[in-house]
């Protein structure tokens, strides 16, 4: 049986390699900046060290270009396991379910392998418009890595040039704002922000599981007749679920002839939106539900209380992001033999983990995800088991 659980944890056992990916990058061009004895380089010699520089952009390029198309090639694989061998489970398991609920069964209609087809087919897209491609192009005005590369090089020439900075103090500073910032992917949102890599492609994936278990599951419960489903409860909900959670509701709009007048319908919130319920990281669970056989077993919480608590959650999603970036700089710092900055990254670590702790202490619906702390490295069992595909050079 394949339980949305399954499904976000192989969700973010791929949203790992964008991640390792993310680092091997930073890894590599660091390693290509380092090439040159940084306390050899001064405002009189500069500008040969940035011409030097900028003539390493081909090799450069086509080790990133290495990287991500065998990380693709492996990511590719991995999603389709996602989507297809678990969407065929997903409806067997919903299947039986339903069989068992109305004593009937229902043939597998063509909107299933719809649904699977599309959804395979919009986050191919999505991943290869927005990283792949932009990554992968030999023209280093749209490569967002050589992008990245240039402007360290750049930035740095000009700050060692006017005398504002020592050239190392300058390479170290401009190395930790592109760790900081992540590689861009060319997603931009409505308010005009870029994602990085790795967050685009975590948004992504995490909504392609989401919603390959449910709508499949939905459109199985809709061939069957079966518009009401009980929506599972959590003590922190956003405020589009927090209404209707643990309640039973109607899964088709109310202007459908077989709603149920007696529930609210998920279309009255947000339903289909990203902030809606059911978008973009809600984690509520439909289960099939016929009114006056079935019983509502889920906790009920208020929903007043259950946004607030929700707010207290993302509080703790900030603190884990800001761990994880810290590490991530702890890396960079490494590979840049700037013991200041680990010493710096290590106390901010701690820091950052000791508020967890205290959070948690007060708010005991929260819970503890070390995973979401972590960073990959070379050691990792995912990253292992990528290498098998991927020569890390």
């Amino acid at each position: 049986m394949v339980t949305l659980n399954q499904m976000e944890n192989q969700a973010d056992d791929i949203v790992n390699i964008y991640s390792a990916l993310e680092d091997k990058i930073f890894n590599r061009i660091i390693k290509t900046l380092r090439d040159t004895d940084f306390s050899k380089v001064s405002q009189e010699n500069v500008l040969l060290w940035q011409m030097e520089q900028l003539n390493k952009m081909g090799v450069l390029n086509e080790n990133i270009i290495d990287y991500l198309s065998s990380a693709s090639d492996y990511t590719s694989e991995q999603l389709k396991t996602l989507i297809r061998s678990n969407g065929d489970e997903i409806v067997n398991d919903i299947d039986s379910e339903l069989k068992r609920m109305s004593k009937r069964s229902v043939p597998v209609s063509d909107e299933v392998d719809a649904i699977t087809s599309s959804l395979v087919n919009q986050t191919f897209e999505d991943l290869n418009n927005n990283i792949n491609q932009t990554m992968m192009t030999t023209n280093y005005d749209n490569n967002q890595a050589m992008r990245a590369y240039q402007a360290i090089v750049k930035q740095s020439t000009l700050e060692t040039m006017t005398g504002l900075k020592t050239h190392e103090k300058a390479i170290r500073d401009n190395v930790y704002k592109l760790v900081d910032e992540g590689i861009k992917s060319d997603f931009v949102d409505k308010a005009g922000r870029e994602w990085s890599m790795e967050a685009y492609s975590r948004m992504v994936v995490e909504t392609t599981a989401h919603r390959t278990y449910n709508d499949l599951r939905l459109q199985r419960m809709d061939d069957f007749d079966v518009v009401t489903a009980l929506m599972s409860s959590h003590a922190a909900a956003r405020e589009a679920c927090a209404g209707i959670q643990g309640q039973v509701v109607n899964v088709v709009p109310m202007s459908d002839p077989r709603a149920d007048s007696r529930y609210d319908s998920i279309y009255n919130h947000g339903y289909g939106d990203p902030a809606g319920t059911q978008g973009i990281n809600c984690h509520h669970n439909l289960w099939p539900f016929i009114p006056d056989v079935n019983t509502n077993n889920q906790p009920q919480y208020d929903a007043e209380e259950a946004q607030e608590n929700g707010k207290i959650q993302q509080t703790q999603r900030r603190l884990e992001r800001d761990i994880r970036r810290q590490k991530k700089r702890l890396l960079a710092a490494e590979e840049l033999d700037d013991d200041l900055m680990q010493q710096k990254c290590k106390d901010v670590i701690r820091t950052k983990q000791k508020q967890i702790r205290e959070l948690l202490k007060k708010n005991d619906f929260l819970v503890r995800d070390y995973s979401r702390e972590q960073v990959q490295s070379p050691q990792s069992s995912i990253f292992n088991e990528v290498q098998q595909t991927i020569e890390f050079s």
